[in-house]
């Protein structure tokens, strides 16, 4: 009974870390915000104890800090550890990509051009946090391809850790600022099976999207 009781929380506690590891990597939560244990096991139906156990496990990973009065708070994402992440980044996610073009099917690259079109129609829409979501599925849905799981979860651990600046990302109603994530190149690429130029659009897509966060995001 207590070993199943052990399992049963510790199914709890995966199910909370992967719903905080979302909200991450989207941007839905944000450098600065604090996660009062209580509130997240509230909205999300369960005990403070599978939440407390998930959070501790994003803290241990270096995702989320623990502040002197014992809260858990987003880290503050300065230009210099943006910048530090992002060149991580690229060779990770271009070497995914190198990969994920040998073994692309033409019904893989259909599907992906589908996931570019559904972010493509979200931010025309101005539904920014869908967008988010929908460039999360079409970069991680791509690099799947690589079939390389290891490498994939490398970089999804550093998605976790700048994924709270990608709100800086996507232009508001009041912003003028450019929106990043353009795609054609890369879906071009992939389908004349050129790693060369995939990994060029890829890399301009990065690039960009440490130039907007730097003009949009005051911390120095």
């Amino acid at each position: 009974m207590l070993e199943l009781e052990k399992a049963q929380r510790m199914s709890l506690t995966m199910q909370v870390e992967l719903r905080l590891k979302n909200a991450l990597i989207t941007g839905a939560l944000k450098p600065g915000d604090r996660l009062i244990t209580k509130e997240i096991a509230g909205q999300l139906g369960t005990s403070i104890t599978p939440v407390r156990e998930a959070l501790l496990r994003l803290v241990s990973s270096g995702c989320l800090q623990v502040t002197p009065a014992q809260a858990f708070q987003v880290p503050d994402l300065r230009q210099e550890r943006y910048r530090e992440i992002n060149g991580i980044r690229k060779n990770l996610e271009t070497m995914a990509v190198t990969e994920a073009i040998k073994h692309i099917t033409k019904e893989q690259l259909t599907h992906l051009q589908q996931l570019y079109q559904e972010f493509k129609d979200a931010r025309e829409n101005l539904q920014y946090e869908e967008a988010l979501h929908k460039n999360l599925k079409f970069r991680f849905t791509l690099y799947s391809h690589a079939r390389m799981p290891t490498l994939l979860e490398l970089i999804e651990q550093l998605w976790m850790r700048i994924g709270p600046g990608f709100s800086f990302l996507l232009p508001t109603p009041d912003s003028t600022a450019p929106a990043p994530h353009d795609y054609d190149a890369l879906l071009e690429a992939i389908a004349a099976k050129d790693s060369n130029a995939a990994i060029r659009a890829l890399s301009k897509t990065i690039d960009e999207s440490l130039e907007i966060f730097l003009h949009q995001n005051a911390v120095a």
